[in-house]
């Protein structure tokens, strides 16, 4: 598997990493604190949250200490039960997928290049 990353401007590609990378640790740090911060704001205890989502207390503190390990399925309870479910349609958009672009034109040129036309790529198979 291989892990990209993007800088604007400028992607690079890197060998493939056992756990999250700096970035996305950050990232589901800020997750976990705005999870915390959303808790809160509603009066919520960490025990009535892990209630309402059915959910373990340890499973839920885990999710407010930004533990990786946490079930994406878990994440959308949390979304759908503060309202916010809207927000996961903004993920992983086709038309915003900038590294996928770059990925897919790469190949179409390599493909040129060879004087391979798609169909003929295709009847190989």
């Amino acid at each position: 598997m291989i892990i990209m990353d993007t800088v604007p401007n400028k992607m690079s590609i890197t060998e493939p990493v056992h756990g999250p990378s700096r970035r996305a640790e950050s990232s589901l740090r800020s997750l976990a604190e705005r999870l915390k911060r959303a808790r809160k704001r509603r009066g919520w205890s960490q025990i009535e949250m892990a209630r309402l989502l059915q959910v373990s207390i340890v499973t839920y503190r885990k999710m407010e200490k930004a533990d990786p390990g946490t079930a994406i399925g878990t994440w959308v309870a949390v979304l759908s039960l503060l309202g916010m479910l809207g927000d996961l349609d903004n993920l992983l958009l086709y038309d915003r997928d900038y590294q996928g672009a770059a990925l897919e034109q790469s190949l179409r040129n390599r493909r040129r290049s060879r004087g391979a036309s798609p169909s003929d790529l295709a009847d190989r198979l």
